[in-house]
C-alpha cells in the first residue's frame, strides 16, 4: 500500500490557521475589541469547549457513516467561514460565539484526519503500518509541524491582525476542495452500531484508557498557558512583536514536530509508556523553568529543551490512545482523545489567568509569573508519578490487546470498507 501522502499534507494544512492567528492574539482581543487578559483566555479557551463537545460526536458521526473524507471537507468549508466571520464581527461576545463555534467545526477536521492515521494504523491487513507506529509517527510530526510553521506566519499581522484570519480561510477552503477530490476512505472497520454505553464499558473493561488520556489533558492544559498568559508575558513584559512571538512559541512545537517521527520509531524498542513518561519529565521541568528568566538567550534554551520533551512524548501518547482503544472504536477513542485534550487546552487559558491573580496577589511581583510557570510545568512532573506504579499492567493491556486485533482478523479476513 502506498504511503499516505494526501493524508499527512491534510495534517499539516489544517494546522496553519490554527496557530497564524496566536501572535495576534493581544492585537486583535485588547487593541481591536478594547478587551481584556480575560477576554485573551476566553478566546483561546472557548473553541476548545467547541472541540470539547463535539469531538465525540464527529467520531460517532464518522464511525457510524463509514466514511471521514466527506466530513472533513464539509467541516473545512463550514470553518473557512467561521474564520472569515471572525474579521466581521466587532461585538466581543459575538466574537467569542462565532469562536466558540469555529473550535466546533475544526474538531471534525483535526479528530477525523487522525482517525484516518489510526484507521491504517492499527489495520491488520496492512502489512506495511500495522503495530509499526510509523503512520502515526508521522501523521504526529506533520501535525505537530503545521503548528510550528503556523506561529512565524503571525507576522502577516504586523500592520494588520486580521490579516492572518484571512489567510487562514483561505487555506481550509483549499483543504476541503483537496479532501473531496484525493482523499479516500481506507480501512474504516465495521461494527455494531455505537451506543454511548459502548464508551463508558470501554472505560470499565479497559481502565488504562485514562493514561493517555490524562496525559492528553495535561499537555494541552500547559499549552493553554502557554499561548495565553506565558503569550502576553513576552508581548507585554519582554515586547516581544508578533513575529519574535511567533518564533520563540515555535521553539516549542518544532522540535515536537522534528522529533515525532523518531520517537515513534524507538517506541519500537522501548514500547510507547516509557517515552510519555521521560518526555513528560523532560517537558515540565523546562517549561516550569521558562518563566524564571527574561534573558534572550536562556529563554531561548529554555524553550528548545521544553520542545525536545514534547517532542519525545507527543506521539507516543497518541499511540497509547490508539493501542488501548477497543477495535472497531478507533475513531471513537481518537476522537475523544482530541477531545479531552481540547477541555485542558479550554481550561488552560482561564485557571493561567486565575493563577496569576492569586500569585501577584501572594508573592512579590519579580516572583508571580515564575511561581504561575512552575505550577503549570510541575503538573506534568506529578502525573508522571502517578502513572509510574501501573507501569507493568499498561504494557500487559497493551500485548492483550493487540493480541484481539490479531484474533479478529483472522476471523474476519475482509474487515476493510
Amino acid at each position: 500500500m502506498s504511503f499516505p501522502y494526501t493524508l499527512v499534507t491534510l495534517v499539516f494544512l489544517s494546522m496553519l490557521p490554527v496557530t497564524m492567528i496566536v501572535p495576534v492574539v493581544k492585537d486583535v482581543i485588547k487593541d481591536r475589541l478594547a478587551g481584556s487578559n480575560w477576554d485573551v483566555a476566553f478566546f483561546t479557551s472557548i473553541p476548545m469547549l467547541g472541540s470539547f463537545l463535539f469531538a465525540p460526536v464527529a467520531g460517532i458521526l464518522s464511525d457510524k457513516l463509514q466514511t471521514r473524507k466527506y466530513l472533513i471537507s464539509l467541516f473545512c468549508f463550514i470553518d473557512a467561514g467561521l474564520f472569515y466571520l471572525l474579521t466581521l464581527v466587532t461585538d466581543l461576545q459575538y466574537f467569542l460565539l462565532v469562536r466558540f463555534l469555529e473550535g466546533a467545526a475544526h474538531i471534525f477536521i483535526i479528530g477525523l484526519l487522525l482517525s484516518s492515521a489510526a484507521d491504517r494504523e492499527n489495520d491488520p491487513t496492512n502489512s506495511r503500518y500495522y503495530g509499526k507506529g510509523i503512520l502515526m509517527g508521522i501523521t504526529g510530526m506533520f501535525l505537530s509541524l503545521g503548528g510550528a510553521a503556523g506561529m512565524p506566519l503571525g507576522i502577516l499581522g504586523g500592520k494588520n491582525p486580521l490579516v492572518p484570519f484571512y489567510v487562514g480561510s483561505g487555506i481550509l477552503i483549499f483543504i476541503g476542495i483537496s479532501s473531496l477530490i484525493l482523499l479516500k476512505d481506507r480501512g474504516i472497520q465495521k461494527h455494531k452500531e455505537f451506543h454511548w454505553q459502548d464508551l463508558k464499558l470501554a472505560f470499565l473493561k479497559n481502565p488504562y484508557l485514562l493514561v493517555p488520556f490524562l496525559f492528553n489533558f495535561t499537555d494541552r492544559f500547559t499549552v493553554g498557558f502557554i499561548i495565553s498568559s506565558f503569550n502576553i508575558h513576552l508581548r507585554e513584559t519582554l515586547q516581544f512583536h508578533p513575529g519574535m512571538l511567533g518564533v520563540f512559541l515555535g521553539l516549542v512545537l518544532f522540535p515536537m514536530s522534528l522529533l515525532s517521527y523518531p520517537s515513534s520509531i524507538l517506541s519500537r524498542k522501548t514500547g510507547v509508556l516509557p517515552l510519555v513518561l521521560s518526555g513528560s519529565v523532560l517537558y515540565g521541568i523546562f517549561l516550569g523553568l521558562a518563566g524564571t528568566t527574561n534573558n534572550f538567550w536562556t529563554l531561548f534554551t529554555f524553550l528548545l529543551i521544553c520542545g525536545i520533551g514534547a517532542g519525545v512524548m507527543f506521539v507516543p501518547s497518541m499511540m497509547l490512545a490508539s493501542k488501548l482503544s477497543s477495535p472497531g472504536l478507533t475513531a471513537t477513542t481518537m476522537s475523544a482523545f482530541t477531545g479531552i485534550g481540547s477541555l485542558g487546552f479550554m481550561l488552560g487559558p482561564i485557571i493561567s489567568v486565575q493563577m496569576a491573580g492569586f500569585f501577584n496577589s501572594t508573592l512579590p511581583k519579580e516572583y508571580s509569573f515564575s511561581a504561575l510557570s512552575f505550577f503549570f510545568g510541575f503538573l506534568e512532573i506529578g502525573l508522571v508519578c502517578l502513572t509510574i506504579p501501573f507501569f507493568k499492567k499498561i504494557n500487559q493491556k497493551l500485548n492483550r490487546i493487540k493480541e484481539d486485533r490479531e484474533k479478529i482478523s483472522l476471523a474476519s479476513p475482509s474487515p476493510i470498507v
